[in-house]
């Protein structure tokens, strides 16, 4: 959780990727990968500037900040032509502001040409796959969706559509694409070959079509992910399935995310615990990439904590090792089941103030017991000029190789009251920390305040809203 900003409602992204995707989301405009460039282009536009874009992406960023007015520092904000994180956070903060002040438009690429005429200007479509079943299906008030492998999307977004909003029609339902064509006809709205795709696949395209023509029917012409997502149940099961959607059934390597980190420059690419910066950080992403944001963003610093995404609500995001594996007996050993949380004084806060939910992603690890990669992250390390740090007890811990998803759970705590009884029921509990790494030799470690711990047995019967589970095999050799 990055301290770089001191306001209230603003996250800074922690990766370039997180920034873009959170661009693209304030313009309305499609995603176009993870270059950054696309990205000013789409914010140019949105704020109508005179721009030729072969302009560097450093001079573009630079008109674009004077249009925003905030402060852009050359040597900081820029890098061999290009911005940095440093530049794209100044950039992102400064949209927000300007779309709370109406002076950021929303680029209308982004609706499909299936949707001719004035009518749909006011449209939202939907930026992701994730984003349109949700919200098709929260129009009727469906049951929960969410992608299947490959992002694929279930035929039961569709067939709850139509029996729910156009329950007398006379539509084919031989299939999923000819149910989508026929609820389009239906609706009044353009069905093209762009419209899906081979292997029984509806496209985004041919999604945010049916999403439009649903949202006329009802009239509800304009509503978004914030408008349907009201409430923090709804919304945590959004976005657990967007982080279920968001990851192969694979475990991690814990060479390749460590050095994606660092490529990155996300915290914790030198830290023993690496699934769990890992976790944050391309959760954060994929969250973004998922949803639009909210123009009115919740608080989310409290103390010295700031959390890890917001739409309606405030989330943090946990990575949890549920088991692990070891090589050589063949065996997993469960650990037990609970997850640390955040400071006691900064969750107290935020649960009085708005509530606090955790979206917390629960694997297997597989541990280094023949020390390969704990060598492989020493010689990483001081590579950079990083020393390892010695432990409070002078031993070293058995670290983490690689780590498998296995399920993501969201949870929610709505105020005091409701934070007390989960206490009470045994689902939260404070306990003391242990103390920071020492820096130098013969010396304790710094104290570190009490945090806030969950306990899954009991929160699943009190406080979990939503979840997913990945399949695995059984044997991490397979």
């Amino acid at each position: 959780m990055s301290t770089v900003h001191d306001r209230p409602f603003f996250i800074p992204a922690q990766t370039p990727g997180e920034a873009i995707a959170r661009i693209y989301g304030l313009t309305g405009a499609p995603s176009q990968g993870r270059g950054e460039k696309r990205a000013l282009v789409a914010l140019r536009d949105a704020l109508s500037l005179d721009v030729d874009v072969v302009r560097t992406n450093a001079l573009l960023g630079q008109r674009l900040a004077e249009s925003l007015k905030v402060d852009w520092v050359w040597d900081e904000h820029t890098r061999l032509n290009k911005v940095t994180l440093s530049g794209l956070n100044v950039l992102l903060e400064g949209a927000l502001d300007a779309r709370q002040e109406g002076r950021l438009a929303s680029v209308r690429d982004g609706v499909p040409d299936t949707l001719a005429g004035p009518e749909w200007a006011v449209f939202e479509p939907a930026v992701s796959k994730i984003e349109a079943v949700t919200r098709i299906a929260r129009l009727t008030d469906a049951p929960e969706e969410w992608l299947g492998p490959g992002s694929k999307e279930h035929k039961s977004v569709l067939i709850n559509l139509a029996d729910r909003l156009l329950p007398g029609a006379a539509l084919d339902r031989t299939s999923k694409t000819r149910l989508g064509r026929s609820i389009a006809n239906e609706l009044g709205v353009s069905w093209t070959d762009a419209c899906y795709s081979t292997g029984e696949t509806i496209s985004l395209k041919g999604l945010n079509t049916v999403l439009a023509g649903a949202e006329r029917r009802m009239g509800r012409l304009g509503t978004t992910a914030v408008d349907l997502l009201a409430s923090p149940e709804a919304e945590g099961q959004a976005l657990a399935a967007a982080l279920y959607d968001g990851w192969k059934a694979e475990p991690w390597d814990g060479r390749e995310c460590v050095e994606w980190m660092r490529r990155e420059g996300a915290r914790g690419a030198n830290d023993n615990e690496w699934q769990g910066f890992y976790f944050e950080a391309r959760g954060r992403e994929l969250l973004n990439q998922a949803f639009r944001p909210n123009p009115r963003p919740v608080e989310v610093r409290f103390a010295n904590t700031v959390f890890d995404y917001s739409l309606n609500h405030v989330w943090d995001l946990k990575a949890h090792t549920a088991q692990q594996w070891s090589s050589e007996r063949q065996a997993a050993v469960r650990k037990p089941g609970t997850a640390m949380l955040n400071d006691e004084d900064a969750f107290r806060r935020c649960v009085a103030t708005q509530g606090l939910g955790f979206l917390v992603l629960s694997g297997g690890a597989l541990m280094d017991e023949d020390g390969t990669f704990v060598e492989w992250h020493r010689d990483f390390k001081r590579a950079q000029g990083v020393k390892s740090a010695q432990s409070n007890s002078q031993k070293s811990r058995v670290r983490k190789a690689r780590f498998a998803p296995l399920s993501v759970e969201a949870f929610w705590i709505a105020d005091l009251n409701a934070m007390d009884a989960a206490i009470l029921a045994g689902a939260l509990s404070v306990k003391p920390q242990g103390r920071q790494a020492p820096r130098h030799e013969a010396t304790a470690g710094d104290s570190r305040p009490d945090k806030f711990h969950l306990h899954f047995a009991a929160a699943r019967e009190r406080l979990r809203v939503g979840g997913h589970d990945w399949s695995y095999r059984s044997s991490w050799h397979a």
